[in-house]
């Protein structure tokens, strides 16, 4: 028997920043986010629950509902699968929310709540087909292994969400086995996690148990409730869904707070967006009066991948200094200097500021 758990030793998250104990919610710091690929241990985590148990010799996936044919399939049987690999950034919808003004509730991520790295499995589109699904069907529900309690509403919840039944999203779409050529880490979703590209990485269902086809539209409170934009706590009536990721962009070096020499420094960052690539970024080092373009480095420029820049700055006067950063995607989507406000605080965009200082020449006496 494997039983797969999170007190696995090789489960460690050295160097991972605490956003929440209980359930664990980490981020991944600064100083990693100068990587093509996040190392495992050091990609971020979200969690609504705590880590369920999972025993591999009686763990299935069941692909049901309105379908012509029921699956149950076992790890065994999914590895023998056709597999591909794609890289995709993740990135939490609640990336950036501690930023946000006023304040809001929820986890308190920086901008660590972002990663980017290669997953491979077996097409969802593989699966679907063997399944068969009838005509008619607006939804799929994907249902994760991990339940428990929530504080605004009574009973037992899985984390559940639905993605809607569109080939080109969801021809897309991966149940990832590995994750950067490894199996797929236990806190990350193991044995399978849905992957969809493009999306904030709520839709990305980790422990993955079942997928069901449904005429109807999914009303989950991981759907309904939560993942949607609010312009106040209570206006549930006219709130858009939380879907695909906005162009967004951070400064990775220098940090924030830093103390420079005069001279020159090369300037470093990412960017990345929902659809479409990342056709440019920009950078300003007087608090946005004047932008100039940063040149991007990618080893690889793809979709669904965040994009490596670097500007190089010249300083020679002492003085206080606000270095910003915002991007542009290939269809034309631009980062506003502050996002729109919303009540859950999701997507925030907003383009990321680094104060730095360069002191003046000391005075002898």
């Amino acid at each position: 028997m494997q039983v797969l758990s999170a007190t696995n030793p090789a489960e460690g998250k050295p160097g991972l920043v605490l956003a929440k104990l209980q359930p664990e919610n980490m981020e991944t710091p600064l100083n990693v986010l100068n990587t093509w690929v996040v190392p495992n241990e050091l990609f971020y985590i979200r969690n609504h629950f705590p880590y369920p148990n999972i025993d591999l010799s009686t763990w299935s996936l069941t692909v049901g509902g309105q379908v012509n044919r029921q699956l149950t399939l076992n790890y065994e049987q999914l590895k023998t699968m056709p597999q591909v690999s794609k890289h995709f950034t993740f990135e939490c919808a609640g990336n950036k929310r501690s930023f946000v003004e006023p304040p809001v509730s929820g986890e308190q991520y920086g901008i660590g709540a972002v990663g980017n790295a290669k997953w491979t499995g077996v097409p969802l589109s593989y699966i679907l087909d063997q399944a068969g699904i009838n005509a008619g069907v607006k939804e799929l529900v994907f249902t994760g292994a991990d339940s428990g309690q929530r504080p605004d509403m009574a009973g037992d919840f899985n984390y559940q969400r639905s993605l809607p039944f569109t080939k080109e999203l969801l021809s897309e779409c991966l149940l990832a086995l590995q994750m950067n050529d490894q199996p797929l880490p236990f806190k990350h979703g193991a044995p399978v996690r849905l992957v969809v590209p493009g999306w904030y990485a709520m839709a990305n269902v980790k422990w993955l148990t079942g997928i069901s086809a449904s005429f109807e539209p999914f009303k989950g409170p991981f759907q309904a409730v939560d993942y949607v934009y609010l312009e106040r706590e209570d206006a549930y009536q006219n709130a858009l869904p939380v879907t695909e990721m906005k162009v967004n962009s951070v400064i990775t070096w220098p940090s924030k707070g830093e103390v420079l020499k005069s001279g020159v420094y090369t300037i470093k960052g990412l960017a990345w967006t929902g659809k479409g690539r990342i056709a440019k970024v920009s950078v300003s080092t007087d608090d946005g009066t004047n932008w100039a373009d940063a040149m991007l480095t990618s080893p690889e420029h793809l979709q669904y991948t965040w994009t490596f820049w670097q500007y190089t700055w010249t300083v020679n006067s002492s003085g206080h200094y606000s270095i910003m950063v915002k991007a542009q995607d290939s269809n034309g989507n631009q980062q506003p200097r502050i996002s729109p406000w919303n009540a859950k605080g999701y997507g925030n965009n907003m383009m990321h500021q680094v104060p730095v200082t360069i002191p003046g020449t000391p005075v002898l006496h």
